[in-house]
């Protein structure tokens, strides 16, 4: 579920993602929401780190995802 949300925040930044899903045998309710590079500094940051899987981030491009889950 989490592939299937940063992606539909990759191709539509301006709608975060909504599903529920069932984890452990308990539902939740799951939303994904774009992670934003809303300034130079995060650029930056984001592409200097070491464990970054790309180097080449812009600014007020998705970066990625904050998940947030509650069970139901």
């Amino acid at each position: 579920m989490e592939k299937e949300g940063l992606q539909a925040v990759v191709d539509n930044p301006n709608q975060p993602f909504y599903k529920e899903e069932t984890l452990g045998g308990k539902p939740y309710f799951t939303a994904v929401y774009p992670d934003v590079a809303v300034s130079q500094a995060c650029v930056t940051c984001h592409n200097e780190h070491k464990d970054s899987p790309r180097t080449d981030f812009e600014l007020n491009e998705v970066m990625g995802g904050v998940v947030i889950r509650i069970p139901l």
